[in-house]
Order: structure tokens, then C-alpha cells, then sequence
């Protein structure tokens, strides 16, 4: 749609389907048709007598190669066309084309939906006489972990303006002195701004909490276990990103479905960098320009990782190891940098600032000046 004053906006659907996607190149993983089968390591059958009796599940069971179902040999991989995706997305455009020393350009992206199974695996269960089946909790999987990184909102915006000259200073006189100095200065910047990447809470256990313990097979993995609302995943406290007391550990029986993907979501990238310049005509094809730009003109920094993994004592002492807060609410002092982060707090920054203590500073606010000779 064309609009007044040299503008122009634009409004559009974009989206894809992508489907028959080869697993391994999808972020996932080729198919083990050989994978040891949930609850394996709790069977009698599979106890090593060598090992003695434990209460801990799947302590005692045999070496994962004598789990599976075609015993004594290792992982059967298989590539498969069973993945896909889809993402939906409106785009909107405002441009103004350069007249009268000004113009701008604003793209916003507004992402709607982006789904799909690309990433996850295909969890078989084995009869005795060898056959093998994808599980009946196969859709319940798919449909829990369907959330691929949808980033809600990106936008992009440059502006340039020529500054005007100095009146009066064509007239000769101070005024044309002065407009050596102030005239033929054109300023110009770049926004960028988008949500941030979705990442999970993990756990972790110091004893007793491997896959064979917790799921009864060594190559299918638990989920950490929400108990209530953890937050969006970003917040201003450096030491607090997100509610750790709402997550808890998966216990011995999980068949995986805990939760599922992709459910919380980092800080929003936010910069300006800009740039100012002097261009002077020296005759013929001659010309000098003056330039000074400034990369991260308000000196943010954005919080781009942080401890994301809980690690308890094991699955029936839920004692958190690497807690970022002492009982009493204070600070553990062994936890003050992002170095030594604990579960919950920031551990790096990008792009943005020292404030906060953030060992990678390389992109703080950053001046450059260059004078240029053109013939």
C-alpha cells in the first residue's frame, strides 16, 4: 500500500512446510532400532548376580549391550523420513524512500506457530520373537515436545538524516566559516530487536540418577518435573532468572513424558548502533569524509545464558547441590560471578556491558573514527 509522504507499507503471510525430513539432519538422530526397551533394567530377568541385590532400580541390571534386544551387539542405526515441520508468520514492512535528506525503513516479523517432530526420536518397544513397534505413548511424545524455537517478535529499523546546513551560509561571511564545520553532517542508526531463544530447565543427580535407574533404559532419558509456574525465563535479577522452586526431579518408572520442549524463553536482544559523518568536496572526484560510528550506543548487555540445570543429592534425597540462594534467602557466597553461577542465575552475557560482571565484555560500547580520502 502506498502511503503519503514517499512511503510504503507492506503486510504478508509467510510460512513453510517441510515434511518426509531425514531425522539426523533435523537436529535429532538417526533411529536405534537396537535401543534397550523402558523398564528393561527392572526386570528379573535382566539382574546381574554378580552385581548383588540393590535398591536402587536398574543398579544391578546387566551392561547395556546384554539389555537389548538383540543382545550383545551395540546401537542399529536407521535413517528415517518420519519428521517434520511448520511455521506460520506475518511480516509487516514501513518504508520511506530517501527524499529531502530523510528516510527510514521498520521491518517487524510476528511469528505465530512454529511446530513440529524434528529433534525428537522414535521410541520403539521389542517383542520376544525380535519384532519391534513404535510405542503406543508415541503421539502423547510428539504432541508434549511439538514446541520448535518460534521467536514471537523480530524487528529491524535504520533511519538517515542530513542534518541541515546552517542558514545563511552560502552568504559568506561568519556564517559561511561556520558552515565549513557544521554543514554536510548526515546521521544514521540501526535498531535490532527480537525475543529471546527458548531453552529447557535439565537435571541432574550426583548418584543413583542415570537413564537405566530412572527410565530402566540407558538410551531413553526422564524430564525434569514442573510443579508450578517457573516464570517466562528472563528476568532482571542477575541472581534470579526464573522460579527455581518450580521444578522438582523425575523419579524411577518415567517413560519420559514429563514435559516437554522449548517452554522457557531468554531476554529480548535490544541494540542501536549509529553513525555520524561529514562528507567535504575537495573538486573533480576528490572527497574527504569524517565518520565516527558507535556500536552499542546505549551500552546494554543482554543476559544470553544462565544455569539451566538443576543437580540434586539423588532421586530420594532432592537436596539442591548447586543452589544459587542460601536457606535463609541470601546469597550463597560461593555463587557471586557468572563463572560460579547456581541454578537460576545468569552465567554469560553477549554483546553487552560489564555491569553486571560478565567476563565477555568484547562488545561494550564501541566508538570507531575513520577519516576516508576518496579520488
Amino acid at each position: 500500500m502506498m502511503l503519503p509522504w514517499s512511503s510504503a507499507f507492506t503486510v504478508a503471510y509467510v510460512g513453510n512446510h517441510g515434511y518426509n525430513r531425514l531425522g539426523a539432519f533435523q537436529g535429532g538422530s538417526t533411529v536405534n532400532l537396537n535401543a534397550v526397551d523402558f523398564g528393561s533394567a527392572y526386570l528379573a530377568q535382566n539382574q546381574d548376580p554378580t552385581k548383588g541385590v540393590s535398591a536402587t532400580p536398574g543398579a544391578s541390571a546387566y551392561t547395556t549391550n546384554l539389555l537389548r534386544p538383540y543382545r550383545g551387539l551395540s546401537t542399529i542405526a536407521q535413517q528415517r523420513t518420519d519428521f517434520w515441520d511448520t511455521y506460520h508468520s506475518l511480516q509487516f514492512t514501513l518504508n520511506r524512500r530517501y527524499r529531502d535528506g530523510f528516510a527510514f525503513g521498520v521491518n517487524y516479523t510476528r511469528g505465530l506457530s512454529f511446530k513440529g517432530n524434528t529433534g525428537l526420536f522414535l521410541r520403539l518397544q521389542h517383542a520376544p520373537d525380535g519384532s519391534m513397534t513404535v510405542r503406543s505413548d508415541q503421539d502423547a511424545y510428539e504432541t508434549l515436545n511439538q514446541n520448535l524455537d518460534l521467536r514471537p517478535n523480530i524487528i529491524k529499523a535504520n533511519a538517515l538524516y542530513d542534518i541541515p546546513s546552517l542558514p545563511g551560509s552560502k552568504d559568506g561571511g561568519a556564517a559561511k566559516a561556520l558552515g565549513y564545520v557544521l554543514n554536510n553532517w548526515q546521521v544514521s542508526g540501526v535498531l535490532t530487536m527480537g525475543s529471546g531463544t527458548a531453552y529447557d530447565l535439565n537435571y541432574a543427580y550426583n548418584s543413583n540418577g542415570g537413564n537405566v535407574n530412572l527410565t530402566g533404559s540407558p538410551d531413553y532419558g526422564a524430564r525434569i518435573v514442573y510443579t508450578g509456574d517457573p516464570g517466562s525465563g528472563c528476568s532482571s535479577d542477575q541472581y534470579k532468572q526464573f522460579n527455581t522452586a518450580a521444578v522438582t526431579g523425575p523419579q524411577a518408572g518415567s517413560v519420559g513424558l514429563e514435559s516437554g520442549r522449548n517452554i522457557m524463553r531468554g531476554c529480548m536482544d535490544k541494540n542501536v548502533d549509529m553513525a555520524l559523518s561529514k562528507n567535504i568536496r575537495l573538486g573533480g572526484n576528490r572527497n574527504l569524509q569524517l565518520r565516527m560510528d558507535v556500536f552499542n550506543l546505549f551500552n546494554t548487555y543482554i543476559i544470553t545464558g544462565r544455569s539451566n540445570t538443576v543437580t540434586f543429592t539423588s532421586p530420594t534425597n532432592l537436596t539442591v547441590v548447586n543452589n544459587q540462594f542460601n536457606a535463609d534467602g541470601s546469597i550463597n557466597p560461593a555463587r557471586l560471578t557468572p563463572r560460579s553461577a547456581g541454578f537460576g542465575a545468569a552465567n554469560a552475557a553477549a554483546n553487552r556491558g560489564q555491569e553486571a560482571g560478565f567476563a565477555n565484555n568484547n562488545y561494550n560500547r564501541v566508538t570507531m573514527l575513520q577519516v576516508r580520502f576518496q579520488f
